[in-house]
């Protein structure tokens, strides 16, 4: 929540591509790394020094990078944030992204 509100991105939507993107908190990525996004740098997937800061960064990055370019729906987000085809999604994960942010989202919206 606190996340969503200090970079105006609805805390619903964050929630939910945390919750998908992360296996329901299952993932490595998540466990290991404080990476609640599945967010990748330079070296691939990055590592935060807190759940808090991965929570804060993906917020962040949500914010500056989609919301403000006009990259508002869950659709639109996916095309950029978690491409169909991209070269780390092997096993085609991503065309599963918008059904499954867009159903946590509706849970969370409730």
């Amino acid at each position: 929540m606190q996340a969503g509100q200090k970079y105006g991105v609805d805390p619903a939507l964050l929630a939910a591509i945390a919750v998908h993107e992360t296996g329901n908190g299952t993932s490595k990525a998540v466990k290991n790394r404080n990476n609640v996004g599945g967010m990748m740098g330079k070296n691939g997937l990055m590592t935060f020094n807190s759940l808090q800061d991965g929570i804060d960064k993906m917020a962040s990055n949500l914010k500056r990078n989609y919301i403000d370019k006009g990259l508002t729906t869950i659709p639109q987000i996916q095309r950029k944030y978690a491409p169909v085809g991209a070269g780390n999604d092997p096993t085609n994960l991503n065309s599963n992204w918008v059904g499954g942010v867009s159903r946590y989202y509706s849970m969370f919206k409730r």
